[in-house]
């Protein structure tokens, strides 16, 4: 029997998470199954659990989709880097994740974020993934690095906050996870979530600019 080649199994697996990824926007993650799958493929099911063994490992490979890429770190790294100052690479920053988020959340789906979610309420199932899952995904590099920036400036003296930093963060932290789970693709059009996501992280920055600069 002929050998199947890596390119061929490679397209075989995009098939699959491609299938999957429709899937998970049509059901709730947690309703989803490898039968869904199976069926959505248009595959036999050996077909499928050939490349996948349960639906964890197709889960994790669709989180693996949104691991960080070098072009998002040269990005960002630009605003770091350049000359303007504090307040203007806070709101560069947030403009930047304003705008991948559209880009991630409306051409992709809420599927990566809805995944996050569905694990992060259950960590004995995340334990099955974690091996198979990269350690960070694009969003995850942005938040970080705009924490680390908020935090090197405010001990820079550059931001004098009225609140305590930690207290920022977790609002920080709240506010971003309540807009991805706000984003429901069947029930708005494109244009309103691109609208609400433009509009709730201009008013993260004015509520951080009135938070950090007295």
């Amino acid at each position: 029997m002929p050998k199947v080649s890596e390119n061929h199994a490679l397209l075989k697996r995009q098939e699959i998470l491609d299938a999957a990824k429709r899937v998970c926007i049509r059901k709730p993650i947690f309703e989803v199954s490898m039968r869904d799958i199976v069926l959505e493929a248009g595959m036999s099911q050996g077909g499928v659990y050939k490349y996948f063994s349960n639906i964890d490992e197709v889960f994790g490979a669709l989180i693996n989709e949104e691991s960080v890429k070098g072009e998002v770190k040269e990005e960002i790294n630009a605003i770091f880097s350049g000359s303007d100052e504090s307040l203007h690479k806070l709101e560069m920053i947030l403009m930047y994740i304003s705008e991948y988020m559209q880009k991630s959340l409306v051409d992709k789906g809420p599927v990566y974020y809805n995944l996050m979610a569905l694990y992060s309420r259950d960590p004995e199932r995340y334990a099955k993934v974690q091996s198979i899952v990269n350690d960070v995904s694009n969003l995850q590099y942005l938040h970080e690095k705009f924490c680390s920036f908020l935090e090197e400036q405010i001990n820079l003296k550059n931001f004098n906050p009225t609140l305590p930093t930690a207290d920022i963060i977790m609002f920080i932290e709240t506010y971003m996870s309540g807009i991805t789970n706000q984003v429901s693709i069947e029930n708005e059009s494109k244009q309103e979530l691109l609208n609400m996501i433009q509009k709730k992280l201009k008013i993260l920055f004015v509520t951080l600019k009135s938070v950090l600069v007295n």
